[in-house]
């Protein structure tokens, strides 16, 4: 069994909001509950990927997540309800980022800066992650349904080791 063992993504970790939460606000972009935990940062500090991984996607949404990076693990994860599946973590609200789609990234390359960019409450990361797998066209397709944007918990995946001491 290969288990999710995610390292901390920025040092010190405190989270500013747990993953589902209620809140009306997330209605805007078609979920009810947080799709994330929002991590404490100052703008401009690093964060580093919390697993080996590539780079699939990164862009900028002004009224949403601002400037976004993609990670798409390398491997796939057995999970405690018997599936097994890849997963891919946005991070959000980010400064910059020097990530370009098709990089390979191991723990603890650094993947941007904290900011926030686009509908932020102040400087921090979001972080949501999904279970996926592959689609026929050879795209990935979220695994979960839920509403909170189909995302998952990380909190009981991180290992309690800083990413960038790797």
């Amino acid at each position: 069994m290969h288990r999710l063992a995610l390292y901390y993504p920025v040092v010190p970790y405190t989270v500013n909001r747990g993953w589902g939460v209620e809140d009306p606000a997330y209605e805007v972009f078609g979920f009810k509950r947080h799709n994330g935990v929002d991590l404490a940062l100052t703008n401009g500090q690093p964060i580093y990927a919390p697993f080996d991984c590539r780079v699939t996607e990164v862009g900028n949404e002004p009224q949403g997540s601002g400037l976004y990076v993609c990670l798409l693990s390398r491997g796939r994860y057995d999970f405690e309800d018997g599936k097994r599946a890849r997963v891919e973590i946005t991070f959000m609200h980010l400064s910059e980022t020097h990530a370009q789609v098709g990089m390979t990234l191991s723990v603890g390359n650094e993947i941007g800066r904290g900011g926030d960019t686009g509908n932020a409450t102040g400087s921090h990361t979001h972080m949501a992650p999904k279970r996926v797998r592959m689609g026929l066209l050879g795209d990935y397709r979220d695994m979960d349904r839920n509403d909170a944007n189909n995302t998952f918990d990380p909190e009981p995946y991180f290992n309690g080791m800083p990413a960038r001491s790797r």
